[in-house]
């Protein structure tokens, strides 16, 4: 029975790192070991770990915070055994998600990683959704190598979740050494999964493994506030501008990227909107309602709630009065329209 390493980069986590860590130690899978690695946390989130009695938990402290990207890349030094799981602090793990990676990866020694499917859940621990998973597939689980992922994230953006990722430590302390290069901010976890398939290929398994919480505390809130083009794309153009790349990448794909770029326009002007620039948010707005959008529309639920969320935004920004956009902008954000 392989061994599993479950690395858990905690910083500032004292509300959620008990509900994680006991998830983890529930696991039906007996042999895995978890390695938290502390990234100088000024609250309590030590100590609580600390009251944890399980010999398989073992705490490395950063004397300072050496930032996000830097934590993950020591997640990967401190990786051992033949598997690696890099968790969130804030989530949970189902009891048999790394019993069926494991034999998943067990049995198909082509996959370098292997991902899940992950049901949302609010700060109170409330299920409201599900993400993850490969668009569009009927398949129980989902092959993919570097040119298929490529040209699926150009049309569906990023489906994959970050922390059910189990991936082959050897691929993780011999090919990819290090999380992030400084390029991308916070899409660093897209060029890893980039960089994975490169080396063989990752699959997806159709299944709710875990819980991903999303909270207004989390760094991915900024995200989702944000008011300028999504680190997402820094990735994406630095892969299109390979030639390697290039070659393969045909006008059908860069068509479904032009309708993530559009979605992105639509998703910003609503940011801005919330904030009373109007406009900055009419800016955005023009030029959105073309044939490439209704055909976008057609094909595509994203599409479709672009163009039905551009034209919305485009009436209201002609119409409305700029303290009742703002408002209206606040109640189209909580609707989930990607």
């Amino acid at each position: 029975m392989p061994l599993v390493c479950i690395c858990i980069p905690t910083y500032n986590a004292a509300i959620t790192i008990r509900e994680t860590i006991e998830s983890i130690l529930a696991q039906t899978y007996p042999k895995l070991v978890v390695h938290v690695s502390d990234n100088a946390s000024i609250d309590n989130t030590l100590e609580i770990i600390e009251s944890i009695a399980d010999s398989r938990v073992t705490i490395y402290r950063n004397d300072k915070n050496i930032g996000g990207e830097g934590n993950f890349t020591r997640c990967i030094q401190l990786a051992t055994g033949q598997y690696t799981a890099i968790f969130h602090a804030d989530d949970i793990y189902e009891p048999d998600m790394v019993a069926k990676q494991v034999a998943f990866l067990e049995a198909n020694a082509d996959v370098d990683a292997v991902f899940t499917e992950a049901l949302t859940i609010d700060e109170e621990g409330v299920p409201f959704g599900v993400i993850g998973g490969v668009p569009k597939s009927k398949a129980g689980v989902v092959r993919l190598n570097f040119r298929e992922l490529m040209q699926a994230i150009l049309l569906h953006h990023n489906f994959l979740v970050c922390p059910s990722a189990m991936v082959r430590t050897i691929i993780y302390r011999d090919e990819i050494r290090e999380w992030g290069s400084g390029l991308f901010r916070s899409a660093s976890d897209v060029d890893m999964w980039l960089r994975l398939a490169r080396i063989k290929p990752i699959a997806v398994l159709d299944e709710q493994l875990m819980r991903y919480r999303i909270s207004t505390a989390q760094y991915s809130e900024k995200n989702r506030c944000r008011t300028e083009r999504a680190d997402f794309f820094l990735v994406i153009d630095h892969y299109l501008d390979k030639p390697e790349v290039r070659n393969y990448i045909t006008k059908k794909d860069l068509r479904h990227y032009g309708w993530l770029e559009r979605h992105e326009r639509v998703a910003c002007a609503i940011n801005l909107l919330t904030l009373d620039r109007l406009p900055e948010a009419k800016e955005l707005l023009k030029g959105l309602l073309c044939w490439d959008s209704i055909f976008a529309a057609i094909c595509t639920r994203r599409g479709f709630v672009t163009l039905a969320g551009g034209m919305f935004l485009t009436l209201l920004t002609s119409f409305g009065s700029s303290k009742n956009n703002a408002a209206i902008a606040t109640a189209i954000k909580k609707i989930s329209w990607r």
